[in-house]
């Protein structure tokens, strides 16, 4: 077995490399690094037409489980199996690709090694022994975070203002139609989303209808960002600080002087503790790992 080397495709990666030059890698849920095409080759020649169904494996543990729970958390399914990708038709050769789509991965990279053979529609038939292949996952990477519009002029309360986050690199629209299926059988959506937080927390909210975080991330603009309506709030007015009335002692007569001094009328101070700006964070996110990766943030001038 072998692995499709799309930079240089004469040239396939081992399905074992010895070096870290020789090593394939992916990045899961990125336009053209998404998926891993397996060359493999069969002891002989099958006729055309004919079907043939892998099966993947952990790099270790049993064949018999049918979960494999390392698989499992690498190869997402589609419309909740994976059989639409693992069933190749031969062309009469001794030689079949298989392309696998890779799950979206946040945080840090991984080395990911797991085992393909061939299935067996009979029960009971334990399955041949499978051939290893490992490959590098690479984690999608939050790009940048910025407000759309004139960014020179503070927002003010009730304020309805938009702000862009973008990716390292574009997303593959085809990774959203995966998803994990866990040992209980839950789905968890291959999609990518992004978290926003905001400091302080009462001076600015998602708007409208937009439900609560995360937020799915839709890269529907040219520039490849995903944009989300923010509504800036009126600060919460800040109580006035309540003395205590304590008893106090009877005051002794002063007789006042023929001209009384006046105290100069105190001057209006200004809220010199309220917030000057607000930040809004963004992470991203996905159901099967959390949130994972940088965090960046935008300061947002306010009135």
């Amino acid at each position: 077995m072998e692995i499709f080397n799309p930079t240089v495709p004469g040239k396939p990666h081992p399905a074992v490399p010895g070096s870290e030059q020789d090593r394939a890698q992916t990045t899961g849920g990125v336009r053209g690094k998404s998926s891993l095409t397996l060359i493999v080759t069969l002891s002989s020649e099958v006729a055309s037409g004919c079907e043939l169904p892998f099966s993947l494996y952990d790099a270790t543990g049993s064949l018999i489980n049918r979960f494999q729970p390392d698989t499992e958390k690498t190869f997402p399914r589609i419309n909740g199996t994976s059989s639409s990708y693992l069933t190749v038709t031969a062309n009469g050769s001794n030689k079949v690709e298989l392309t696998l789509p890779v799950g979206i991965r946040l945080g840090g990279s991984r080395i990911q090694r797991h085992r393909l053979g061939l299935s067996t529609p009979y029960s009971g038939q334990t399955p041949e022994t499978p051939v290893l292949f490992e490959f590098k996952n690479n984690p999608v990477r939050i790009g940048s975070i910025y407000r759309i519009g004139d960014t020179s002029r503070p927002a003010s309360p009730g304020d309805r203002i938009e702000v862009a986050v973008t990716t390292a690199e574009p997303m593959d629209p085809a990774s959203e139609d995966y998803e994990f299926v866990t040992s209980d059988q839950r789905r968890l959506r291959n999609r990518l989303f992004v978290r926003y937080t905001f400091s302080p927390t009462n001076l600015a909210r998602l708007d409208g209808n937009m439900g609560d975080n995360p937020q799915p991330f839709a890269p529907n603009f040219a520039d490849g960002s995903s944009r989300l309506p923010i509504r800036i709030s009126a600060p919460s007015p800040t109580p006035s600080p309540v003395t205590p009335i304590l008893p106090q002692k009877p005051l002794a007569v002063v007789k006042l002087p023929t001209r009384p001094t006046l105290s100069p009328k105190p001057q209006a101070q200004g809220n010199a503790d309220a917030p000057q700006s607000v930040v809004m964070s963004a992470q991203l996110y996905t159901e099967s790992t959390g949130e994972g990766g940088e965090i960046l943030s935008l300061d947002i001038p306010l009135n």
